[in-house]
């Protein structure tokens, strides 16, 4: 796990450093938890849950992708897993499709609970991607953007704003740098930002862009994953 990536939980809608409240680093607060990948996906679920007026929902990073080489430890590392309802997982699809990595995941998932990381704590995957397992805690995984392509959250998040006036400027920018000799490997988060950047607030990345506003919460782009939310 990255330590930088594992300073900040969101608790109740708030961003809550692990420095200032050491008696959340390793005690789990909620009966619900989401498991994100990194920062930004910490950030916007923050904000979101706080549009959506949901406050017992617990969102923690695992610093990275999902893996049961990070997995693992994180499980052990935290009191009250057995207390858990609902376990989401919210990760990036990248460059495979949706259903490649639930599949990957789910493996992940599974190996871990092999392993019996707590006494007592069975970890059962649903049986697609669009479903929760009915066991406790109930395992339910969204594959960002949209459990169906491929891409991450910068793609969610440029789909939510598209029509914006910014995006204007985005795009021939965005052609004019994937024409240079060495471009940018992640070009949905270089769109990403220089939609940002066209901005009167400028925040960082796009878990900061929804603590601004920037992000359109009303977008039907969103409905799918409030969906899950809400089913957690």
């Amino acid at each position: 796990m990255s330590e930088e990536d594992n300073k900040e939980i969101s608790l109740e809608c708030e961003i809550v450093p692990i420095n200032s409240y050491p008696k959340y680093k390793n005690e789990l607060q909620k009966k619900k938890l989401i498991i994100v990948e990194g920062k930004d996906d910490l950030y916007f679920l923050n904000y979101y849950l706080k549009h959506l007026d949901i406050m017992d929902i617990e969102v923690r990073p695992i610093g990275g992708k999902i893996c049961s080489g990070n997995l693992e430890p994180f499980i052990k590392s935290h009191r009250n897993f057995n207390s858990l309802k609902a376990i989401g997982f919210i990760v990036d699809a990248d460059d495979h499709n949706a259903a490649h990595e639930f599949k990957r995941l789910t493996v992940e998932i599974i190996t871990v609970n092999n392993n019996s990381p707590i006494p007592g704590l069975e970890l059962k995957c649903p049986d697609s991607i669009d479903e929760f397992s009915v066991n406790s805690p109930r395992i339910g995984i969204y594959v960002l953007p949209n459990n169906f392509d491929s891409g991450r959250l910068e793609d969610l998040f440029l789909n939510c704003v598209r029509g914006k006036p910014g995006m204007a400027c985005v795009l021939p920018f965005s052609t004019c740098v994937s024409e240079l000799d060495d471009p940018p490997r992640n070009l949905s988060k270089m769109k990403a930002l220089a939609f940002i950047a066209t901005q009167k607030e400028l925040p960082r990345g796009v878990g900061g862009a929804a603590q601004h506003g920037i992000w359109d919460f009303g977008s039907s782009e969103l409905d799918k994953l409030k969906t899950f939310i809400l089913s957690l």
